[in-house]
């Protein structure tokens, strides 16, 4: 093996890694927000809607108590590598109250109490996919 190779070898690892780290963290932060959504009929948490390049508009209509749906949207969603803006929105007219805690079951909303967990999540990844 040439250095040239060694280093080819490399930086296929590392960009693997990094794919994969950018990836398992999306996901990590869209599941919890999507899991940390209180329900009351499911429309709240069925109308999280994962989408690349820009944010989806207009509401999905999806009832989804369990958040399964919303869940596996995400996975479908998220680009398998790094460099892809993805989006995470929910368009339900309610939820951004929701979100700054007038609901009882979510006083600290559902995405700032997560995005506070983000470094925790990167480094979980980080460790799954260590190099």
């Amino acid at each position: 093996m040439s250095f040239a190779d060694d280093i080819r070898r490399a930086t296929r690892k590392f960009t693997t890694a990094h794919d994969e780290i950018v990836r398992g963290t999306t996901i990590a932060l869209f599941n919890a927000v999507i899991q940390d959504t209180p329900v009351d009929e499911g429309r709240l948490r069925g109308d999280w809607q994962t989408s690349v390049g820009q944010p989806a508009s207009g509401e999905n209509g999806r009832v989804d108590t369990a958040g399964s749906a919303s869940i596996a949207e995400v996975s479908a969603n998220t680009p398998q590598g790094a460099g892809q803006e993805t989006y995470l929105t929910n368009n339900m007219p309610y939820c951004e109250k929701i979100e700054n805690g007038s609901s009882d079951k979510a006083p600290q909303g559902m995405v700032n109490r997560n995005v506070d967990r983000f470094q925790k999540l990167v480094d979980e990844q980080a460790r799954k996919n260590r190099v």
